[in-house]
C-alpha cells in the first residue's frame, strides 16, 4: 500500500475516533435532557463502535504487520 493511502486511512481514523467521543458527549446531554421515566435504546452504537474498532485495527495492521 503506498503511502498515500495509508496517511489518508490514519486520517480517517483519527477523524472517526474524534467524532465518536463527541458524538458520546452530546449523546450524553440529550440523554440527561429526557424525561426520567423514558427507556433510551442506543442503536447508533452497533454503528458507531464497530467502526471504530474497524479502523483501528486496520491503522495497526499497516502501521505493524508484516513488511514485505
Amino acid at each position: 500500500m503506498n503511502n498515500i493511502k495509508k496517511y489518508l486511512l490514519y486520517g480517517i481514523t483519527i477523524v472517526v475516533i474524534v467524532f465518536a467521543f463527541v458524538w458520546e458527549y452530546y449523546i450524553g446531554l440529550w440523554e440527561a435532557a429526557q424525561a426520567e421515566d423514558k427507556v433510551i435504546v442506543r442503536t447508533d452504537s452497533f454503528v458507531l463502535w464497530p467502526l471504530v474498532i474497524t479502523l483501528v485495527a486496520l491503522s495497526l495492521y499497516q502501521m505493524f504487520g508484516k513488511k514485505r
